[in-house]
């Protein structure tokens, strides 16, 4: 048995350090198997390369292949500035994609396995944008997408579309599908081709708050080929399921593989009706009745709020049966025939996105406990019988191959308590967690608080090398689930409605008080830290509260009125609904919500950290927060990290952040590192 050294929480030397895992990390998304399911590929965010957005291909069985080898191919998406699904199989052996800059290009694979240059198949254009491809699954060179077009830059000018993508020729189209509405998502063909469905909404709603799942049959030319000039005939479209203004929302529609006795095509998607983002079937040729899939509702959410395109938790396993995610990383197994299913234990604590490779095969991108995040080929039990078992794992990509002893990874589990308003919220809690160091006699960890952006998120289970930089020194680690944050049902997620700065600083604190009071923590040494959303909670909380002692704010909100001023379409209403009116309807609780007019109210030493380049928090909010508080009489620093956008990407400022960060607790609270 070791023996462990006493020394301070907080100062614990820990080989878990910057260059380990940066140097080894990739943020892996936008999973998704080939159309005969021979192989898979996925994104990879690299900070080693600025954080660019490269992609990997692997044949079941084979190597894995870099599809965009040169680093000045960027696979990313600014629609919607948040992006996602910016590509997708054409074919097995060929790929289109959005470069970062706005243009799509196709790519494709030799006999050799070796991927060719890129090549445009949209128009030279800068005011162009383009994600969530869907390619016809007959028609080579045909492909839905979403477009946005910043001809006029003023978020109010912004006009998003559904186009379709011509490019059998070379030279590249783009015409409009459908338009009139604010915002398009999830376009996609039926396997027949015959159908195709998509998801739309308009202000002042977002997608998790009111939107509408349409249906329509395909508009085909003399030749029997796909009308590319009109495939929407006027009129032809029918509204399956949503509704506007917070009633009813509606989310990744999939079909259902087609099967060999002739059955209606079936169109598979999320609705929030229930409360929870539950399944539902539609049949464009059957009986058109909106069907829960399940036989009765489950009380779980199947998905999260779509901030992003291309979020894949559904999806269908064979012509007869789905798979989705379950709770505590579960899958869960259902027959489309009567509704019955069961459920599939996993090796992870969640489960993000998922594709069937086969009736028995699922890809998956998983978070264990205690290991990086990871892409796996899972194989499910063969029986319900047996579904107990779990499942076999065959891992394709670890997202860091850094290597650490598990006595240095704390093991996260998730704290309820009771808040301010009687509901109760929700936290994961990191002790800290080390092989070599114990703490004092008598004395408890300081605590870092973290609050998720958003405000529409949630915490994330599993392991994050975020929390072990900090759980691996000595330091407790809570992520908080405030009220608002997605996972718990749309009555939870209301909670927040009207009432940002409010419910979520509030249950902030809670959440903390009831740590301290559970005797888990020092309340002397409470830090608290978030980005975006997340600064402008931890902006409030110091603001509102001395329960913490030390704080840092990731491009975060300091005036909610100048956020109005300066941010992107997609989120331009959103702070109307959250606050509870619009600056003009009632400025006072602007101001008042508003961390900058309660600068001086802000004790704690404050970090702000922010990007030079971010286009959503503009680095102004930072720069006027620091003459706020530093004209009080309050400690605070900004640290400008030059070219970063709204989240850090680049190693350098990732790796400058986190250093900084730890050693702005360790300086206030006096505590001198081991290390």
């Amino acid at each position: 048995m070791v023996t462990k050294t006493q020394a301070p929480f907080g100062s614990w030397p820990s080989p878990i350090t910057t260059d380990l895992f940066l140097s080894s990390v990739v943020g892996l998304g936008d999973l998704i198997v080939s159309p005969s399911s021979t192989a898979v590929a996925w994104t990879e965010s690299r900070p080693e390369e600025n954080g660019r957005g490269a992609l990997v291909f692997q044949q079941l069985g084979g190597k894995q292949e870099q599809v965009l080898p040169d680093a000045k191919w960027d696979a990313r998406t600014r629609v919607q500035e948040y992006g996602g699904a910016p590509w997708a199989f054409e074919s097995d052996k060929s790929i289109i994609f959005s470069l970062f800059a706005g243009r799509a290009y196709r790519v494709e694979r030799g006999d050799d396995g070796t991927w060719g240059e890129p090549t445009p198949v949209t128009p030279e254009s800068d005011v162009l944008r383009f994600a969530d491809f869907a390619p016809h699954p007959s028609q080579p060179g045909v492909t839905l997408a979403v477009v946005e077009d910043h001809t006029k830059p003023a978020p109010v000018d912004v006009v998003t579309t559904l186009g379709v993508i011509s490019s059998s020729s070379g030279k590249g189209k783009v015409d409009t599908v459908v338009s009139g509405a604010d915002f398009y998502a999830s376009a996609r063909w039926s396997p027949s081709g015959n159908y195709l469905c998509w998801v739309q909404w308009n202000h002042p709603d977002m997608p998790w708050e009111g939107s509408e799942l349409w249906v329509a049959p395909v508009a085909l030319d003399s030749s029997g080929a796909v009308n590319t000039a009109q495939l929407v005939k006027p009129g032809s479209a029918v509204k399956v399921a949503g509704a506007a203004k917070n009633v009813e929302s509606v989310s990744q529609p999939r079909w259902a593989l087609s099967s060999e006795d002739g059955a209606p095509e079936k169109l598979v998607f999320l609705s929030d009706r229930t409360g929870y983002y539950e399944l539902y079937s539609f049949e464009p040729e059957g009986d058109k009745d909106v069907k829960l899939v399940l036989n009765e509702p489950s009380g779980a959410d199947v998905g999260s709020p779509d901030w992003t395109f291309g979020e894949r938790t559904h999806g269908p396993l064979s012509s007869s049966h789905w798979v989705s995610i379950a709770k505590d990383g579960a899958l869960r197994i259902i027959s489309l025939a009567d509704g019955t299913s069961h459920v599939v234990s996993t090796p992870y604590v969640s489960i993000s996105a998922l594709c069937a490779v086969s009736p028995s095969q699922v890809a998956v991108l998983g978070r264990p406990a205690t290991k990086p995040a990871l892409i796996a080929i899972l194989t499910l039990p063969s029986s319900s019988s047996s579904a107990k078992d779990g499942v076999k794992e065959e891992i394709l990509k670890l997202s860091s191959s850094a290597s650490v002893d598990p006595a240095f990874l704390s093991e996260g589990s998730v704290v309820s308590y009771p808040t301010p308003d009687g509901a109760k919220a929700y936290g994961v809690y990191y002790p800290p967690a080390s092989g070599t160091h114990t703490g004092v006699d008598g004395s408890l960890p300081p605590l870092v608080t973290s609050c998720h952006g958003g405000p529409t998120s949630a915490a994330r289970r599993g392991l994050g090398w975020g929390v072990a930089w900090f759980t691996s020194r000595g330091f407790a680690f809570v992520d908080v689930d405030y009220g608002g944050s997605t996972g718990y049902g749309k009555e939870f997620r209301e909670r927040l409605a009207g009432q940002w700065g409010v419910v979520d600083v509030k249950d902030t604190i809670a959440c903390v008080e009831h740590l301290i009071k559970e005797g888990k923590v020092d309340k002397d040494k409470v830090a608290i830290t978030g980005g975006s959303a997340g600064g402008f909670t931890v902006l409030g909380s110091l603001a509102n509260s001395k329960v913490f002692t030390a704080g840092t704010s990731y491009f975060g909100v300091a005036d909610i009125k100048m956020l109005c001023d300066d941010t992107h379409k997609f989120e331009s209403h959103y702070l109307f609904r959250l606050v509870g009116g619009t600056p003009e309807e009632i400025p006072d609780v602007y101001k008042e919500r508003s961390p900058l007019y309660k600068a001086s109210q802000i004790t704690a030493p404050l970090l702000l950290l922010q990007g030079t380049a971010d286009k959503i928090v503009p680095p102004e909010q930072a720069e006027v927060m620091l003459e706020r508080v530093r004209a009080s009489g309050g400690k605070v620093e900004l640290v400008l990290f030059e070219g970063e956008g709204h989240g850090f990407r680049g190693k350098a400022a990732v790796k400058g952040a986190m250093e900084k960060e730890l050693d702005w607790y360790r300086t206030t609270w006096g505590i001198e590192a081991a290390e």
